[in-house]
């Protein structure tokens, strides 16, 4: 497996979605903008967001915990966390299966 796969930049991206949709470029790289904003906002309130065929994205938190230290030989409080998950459908899954398998023939 080629763990070095290329990495899209934004404008190769809004660059995708012009060829894709026919927008201008201006109008692509306002809806990317608009979009991220709208998943940052919804994401950070605790909302999850869900992208049909693709797979959901949800905050996540992690509890305080109390962490054993070996160095000190002591307990600390670990504060509470949160992270962003993201929790790919079968489909999405399917598909990426498939294209390793393809790789590696």
């Amino acid at each position: 497996m080629n763990l070095k796969n290329k990495i899209m930049n934004n404008l190769e991206f809004v660059k995708n979605i012009v060829q894709h949709t026919g927008l201008s470029l201006k109008e692509a790289e306002m809806l990317t903008a608009d979009m991220t904003g709208i998943i940052v906002d919804e994401i950070s309130k605790g909302n999850a967001i869900v992208f049909p065929d693709m797979g959901t994205l949800e905050l996540k938190v992690k509890a305080a915990r109390k962490m054993y230290s070996p160095n000190t030989k002591s307990y600390h409080e670990v504060p509470e966390s949160k992270t962003i998950a993201f929790k790919p459908t079968n489909e999405m899954k399917g598909k990426v299966r498939s294209t390793k398998k393809k790789e590696e023939q």
